[in-house]
């Protein structure tokens, strides 16, 4: 069967930089080798010895056969003197365990073709898809394979393609586009429900060209004015709480930075608002990122790629718009707090952001279910309320 690789520019231009990574792959988390790997460094000549004690047995599954053992700075039993890879050195990159060989390459299924892509839970990553120039060329190749796969609907397809036009219109602020795409949602999921039909799509997103071609989109934003500063505080403050309870070892350096930006903020009377982070956006944030315009265009475009947006983790295409907007609120709250501690923002300090945030995301079991009941509890419930979490 011919199908299709696709893959974007910042897969090929990634290249791991080993020892000089902000927050290396080698460190602080669980790092599972397969079965076949696991036999090869065993039997290896210049890697036995050591493979029996940098290597515990757990035979969880055929990809999970063996696990790392982690010495006491939480560094993997494999590194050398100069934080390089033993294995790689010795017996090539042939000998890597899976896990090792892909991270932070990451790939999904649609239609039969395979969609490569990055993780920006990796810093160097992160910097390649959301800084690096030409980052979203993408080349399609032709492969065979005879795997079954379930045919994407209509409806998703279409909401896809409109999503990232939307997002990606010229001259058009970021906030903007997103409130046409949570417009777009409320129309694709009453098609998903077989309530109208996926022509209903193409006529929306045609109305929504309109209104931001003749202003009227804006109007519509600037409209979104209810008073939800406390529930937004509250959304904030309790997912934070809830990153802080993740057991990994890795990044957590890294996350606590982000916390002693929070800190800084309430040093004055112990106490920090939804206020003074939206005044730190405005006053030091976004100044600092003038050099970045298409930072969050970039992101967004990653995101609906990466995670085949509306198709998140089974939510309606109205859940998924909730969370991509919770995502887009908590990075902008992130980097208001850490322009405020710093007086300004690197771009060491924008991929920290971005990348801290990330890994905490994804080592959360059930996040997008938490969230949305978060916002359930917030009462950010209609497309309205939502949308307040932009200003």
């Amino acid at each position: 069967m011919e199908k299709s690789l696709i893959r974007p520019s910042f897969v090929t231009q990634f290249s791991c930089i080993g020892g000089e990574c902000e927050d290396s792959c080698c460190y602080g988390w669980n790092i599972h080798i397969d079965k076949q790997s696991y036999k090869k460094t065993l039997a290896h000549e210049d890697l036995k010895s050591l493979a029996q004690t940098a290597l515990r047995k757990v035979k969880k599954s055929q990809q999970q056969w063996a696990q790392v053992v982690l010495d006491a700075k939480g560094a993997c039993g494999f590194l050398d003197a100069n934080q390089l890879c033993q294995i790689h050195a010795k017996a090539g990159e042939a000998l890597l365990s899976h896990t090792c060989k892909t991270y932070p390459r990451v790939s999904h299924m649609k239609d039969g073709d395979r969609y490569e892509s990055l993780s920006l839970s990796c810093p160097e990553a992160a910097r390649t898809i959301l800084l690096k120039p030409d980052a979203f060329q993408f080349e399609r190749m032709s492969v065979s394979h005879n795997k079954a796969f379930k045919a994407t609907p209509i409806w998703a397809k279409k909401a896809h393609d409109y999503t990232i036009q939307l997002l990606l219109k010229p001259a058009q602020p970021i906030e903007h586009g997103l409130t046409a795409v949570g417009i777009l949602m409320k129309t694709t999921e009453r098609v998903a429900n077989g309530e109208l039909e996926s022509s209903a799509i193409d006529d929306m997103f045609q109305q929504l060209v309109n209104l931001s071609d003749n202003g009227q989109l804006k109007q519509h934003f600037e409209g979104f004015n209810k008073d939800t500063e406390t529930q937004k505080m509250q959304a904030f403050t309790s997912i934070q709480l809830w990153l802080n309870t993740n057991k990994i070892g890795r990044g957590r350096s890294r996350f606590e930075q982000i916390n002693q930006a929070i800190c800084a903020m309430a040093e004055d009377d112990n106490k920090i608002t939804m206020g003074r982070i939206n005044q730190a956006w405005q006053d030091e944030a976004l100044p600092a990122l003038a050099a970045h315009q298409a930072l969050f265009s970039r992101y967004l475009f990653y995101y609906c790629y990466d995670m085949n947006f509306p198709q998140v983790d089974k939510l309606t295409p109205s859940q998924a718009f909730r969370v991509m907007l919770l995502d887009f609120f908590m990075l902008r709250c992130y980097l208001a707090v850490m322009a405020a501690h710093k007086k300004g923002l690197s771009e060491h300090d924008i991929i920290l952001c971005f990348q801290v945030y990330h890994t905490n995301r994804q080592h959360k079991a059930n996040y997008s279910n938490y969230v949305l009941q978060l916002l359930d509890r917030g009462q950010f419930e209609d497309l309205a309320s939502i949308l307040t979490l932009l200003s």
